[in-house]
């Protein structure tokens, strides 16, 4: 106890030591609770299913397969226990009271809810999804349309001619699955009655659909892959033409981080959670890092009170396990700040990485228990080493001042330098992806995108004309198109065969208007006035090996018309090359998704009101949503500005704890050359001199830090941009204002002690020599 009593002494007369020290650790504490509960979190999507350890989805170089596909391998292959395909959409629901509602669904097998723990509120797993016109509501969907969850049994109209019985009532999906917030599920075979599809579950030509397995126990369903393979390489088309060239079943649990999307679902970088677990470590050695630093610098002033305790008897482990004891205290105090610091930065941190950690619900006993056990241990730890070195003074050295000496050790050196090496990385790497999120929203994508508004196309086939002929009444409305599919969403894939060799354009339908719309260049050729023709883009022409007489091209057995040729557009997010593209005519054949409207810019706001207000006049009380295409387009690089972001607050976090320990550090740095300077000041040396000696120390950490800083933050870089098929260069200058920088901070930071020390009398220094 009487050593506890001393050390709050020690603290409260090193004040800096002391707030520097705690803060510190209370900052990094509060962060690093935070990711660990975010990585815990991500790591532990989709455990809650009772059968995850025998759920596979079926892969190739993506994840669609045909429907029949499916149900050919339960026949065949012995380890599959049951399926279910998986098709997302949306539509309009309603029911006979209420108004027209958008919503997600999930086309699936009546397996489904067997196969996946997703709750039900209402109705049974084997027999919610038993006939074609079930649907089963998510509980808030239910709420939204009737107001009560007392609703099996019920019609509900989806786009309004479709009439679907509630069969049940599910839990809206939990965030911790890879599939997507869903408003119902439907079965499979809905699709035949929806879209029209009469043939879907017998169209191998139809490869759109994602397929999970469920293995039967104690059984290898993924050794079997390597057999489906040569099976499919001699039956299926979409491996037979070269479309696809692998198959793995890849389990459950690792969905969430695979690189391919499938049907309705969602997935994080596994490179980011593991750059946020480099980040924890980071920090954590960091905070360790400064402490250890500190204690070890602030020896010199223990060691009369070692000296004493150790002339009294006090043996070196009982030093060792006061000291150890005082740590373990600072990280407690620490640990307690930083707990009211977690509630401060939760709605920033939820924004920063769009995901919603509630503290309330993850913080409790049992858990409060783990966290206080883990950082009592990282207490102790930290502690440890200084206590080492503390309890192993010597009171003789005391004596005789070799203490100071001996306090001035490489280790401060060394750390400091890694301080510094991980901030400039970090600042390097923050800066190099701002620039390339700047260059990819900036980069010309061969389309106008700027005045152009995009709203849901929700008429009838015979309304195209009366929607198109409303809006362009509008004054300030200069163009209005009706496309299927749109250079937003890169269109559908259409494969054909092409002189013996597999072909893949992308496709869109579009009106005559579409050019002007988008003001993109087309060049009409021989064929234009041919009918049926269609528009190729340069990609297209290259890729048919046409350009010496692009008047039109087989497919299959059908001679297309080319009635023109346009740019290179992007037609997708820019980590894709452009490819080939078709832009057919819309006509009857294509029931248009989207209507586009360029305005001319003037009274922004009030144009805006008045396509809003034409268009729902048109409409029978159904919502529809109004953006930008240039907000659309911005907003598919949201998450490369999200992990800039990310790193840019985590590099000003390493250089608030940086700035902190260097503080402190140069305090004691100062008092350990207080001597030498008294003797170079009585000797001549002026104040621009000592300054120079007391900060090229710093100056030389910092240029140690700077050349492990660069080649390794550049190899970084370097395999982040190759995701990218359009990328910035990393620019000499990003490195030389990242090192400019820490140099500035670091010599701001030691310079206000510095000319202290330099300006100070040499008398006080030296009187008691």
């Amino acid at each position: 106890m009487m050593g506890i009593r001393s050390y709050i002494r020690h603290l409260l007369k090193n004040k800096l030591y002391g707030i520097v020290t705690v803060l510190g650790f209370a900052i990094s504490m509060t962060f690093v609770l935070l990711l660990s509960i975010y990585i815990q979190e991500e790591l532990a999507v989709d455990e809650f299913h009772v059968n995850k350890d025998r759920i596979y989805r079926m892969e190739n170089e993506a994840v669609d397969f045909s429907p029949p596909i499916a149900q050919d391998l339960k026949n065949s292959i012995p380890e599959i226990e049951s399926f279910t395909r998986v098709l997302d959409s949306d539509a309009r629901i309603s029911t006979a009271d209420s108004q027209k509602m958008k919503f997600d669904y999930l086309g699936v097998d009546t397996s489904f809810f067997e196969m996946f723990s997703f709750p039900l509120i209402k109705g049974r797993p084997k027999e919610v999804l038993q006939t074609p016109n079930s649907i089963v509501l998510s509980k808030s969907l239910a709420l939204r349309l009737f107001g009560t969850l007392d609703v099996v049994d019920k019609q509900v109209s989806i786009n309004t001619e479709h009439k679907f019985m509630v069969t049940g009532i599910m839990e809206d999906f939990p965030k911790n699955t890879h599939f997507k917030a869903q408003d119902a599920i439907v079965n499979f075979k809905a699709f035949k009655t929806l879209w029209g599809f009469e043939t879907i579950l017998e169209e191998y030509g139809f490869a759109s659909v994602s397929i999970y397995f469920l293995a039967k126990p104690n059984t290898n369903l993924p050794a079997k892959a390597p057999e489906i393979l040569e099976r499919f390489k001699k039956d299926y088309w979409l491996y037979k033409d070269g479309w696809a060239n692998s198959l793995v079943f890849t389990p459950l649990q690792d969905l969430y981080f695979s690189p391919k999307e499938g049907n309705g679902t969602q997935s994080n970088s596994k490179t980011l959670v593991l750059v946020l677990s480099i980040i924890v470590l980071l920090i954590l050695i960091l905070a360790i890092g400064n402490y250890i630093n500190l204690t070890i610098a602030q020896a010199t002033f223990r060691g009369k009170e070692v000296a004493i305790k150790k002339l009294l008897g006090s043996s070196k482990g009982s030093l060792l396990l006061q000291f150890v004891r005082e740590s373990m205290l600072l990280t407690g105090i620490a640990l307690f700040l930083s707990l009211f610091l977690l509630k401060l930065v939760e709605p920033v941190f939820n924004s920063l990485l769009n995901t919603q950690i509630d503290l309330d619900a993850k913080i409790g006993f049992w858990n409060l228990l783990k966290i206080v056990s883990v950082f009592g241990f990282i207490g102790a730890f930290s502690g440890f080493i200084p206590a080492l070195k503390i309890s192993s003074f010597r009171p003789i050295e005391v004596v005789r001042g070799q203490l100071r000496k001996k306090a001035k050790t490489v280790y401060g050196k060394v750390f400091i330098t890694f301080q510094y090496t991980v901030t400039i990385g970090l600042l390097t790497c923050s800066w190099i992806i701002v620039k390339q999120t700047n260059f990819l929203r900036s980069k010309e994508l061969g389309f106008s995108k700027d005045n152009i508004v995009q709203i849901e196309y929700l008429g009838a086939m015979n309304e195209k004309a009366t929607i198109k002929n409303a809006l362009l009444n509008i004054p300030e409305v200069e163009h209005v198109s009706l496309t299927w599919q749109s250079p937003l969403d890169g269109g559908s894939n259409q494969t054909f065969d092409y002189n013996g060799k597999p072909m893949s354009f992308q496709e869109i339908a579009i009106d005559s208007s579409f050019f002007k719309v988008f003001d993109i260049k087309m060049i009409p050729t021989q064929a234009a006035k041919a009918e049926n023709g269609v528009y190729l883009n340069e990609a297209a022409i290259s890729a048919l090996e046409i350009a010496d007489d692009p008047v039109s091209f087989k497919m299959e057995e059908f001679t297309v018309p080319i009635i023109g040729i346009t740019n290179n557009f992007n037609f997708n997010h820019l980590r894709e090359n452009i490819g080939p593209l078709m832009l057919r005519h819309l006509g009857e054949s294509f029931y248009p998704q989207n209507i586009f409207v360029r305005i001319n810019g003037k009274g922004m706001f009030k144009t805006l009101d008045e396509i809003k207000s034409t268009y729902a006049g048109l409409l029978d009380k159904t919502p529809f949503e109004v953006r930008f295409v240039d907000e659309t387009i911005n907003n598919w690089y949201i998450k490369e500005e999200r992990t800039g972001k990310i790193i840019g607050y985590f590099t000003l976090l390493s250089f608030i704890i940086s700035v902190m320990g260097i503080v402190a550090m140069s305090v004691f740095y100062m008092q350990q050359r207080r001597k030498e300077v008294g003797i170079r000041k009585v000797n001549g040396a002026s104040i621009t001199q000592i300054l120079s000696m007391l900060n090229k120390d710093y100056i030389k950490w910092v240029g140690v830090a700077f050349v492990l800083a660069v080649p390794i933050s550049w190899y970084a870089l370097q395999s982040w941009l190759q995701g990218f098929a359009y990328k910035t260069t990393i620019s000499w200058w990003v490195f030389a204002l990242s090192g400019l920088t820490a140099l500035c901070i670091a010599l701001l930071t030691v310079s206000w002690q510095s000319i202290k020390t330099a300006a100070a009398n040499p008398v006080e220094a030296l009187r008691d020599e």
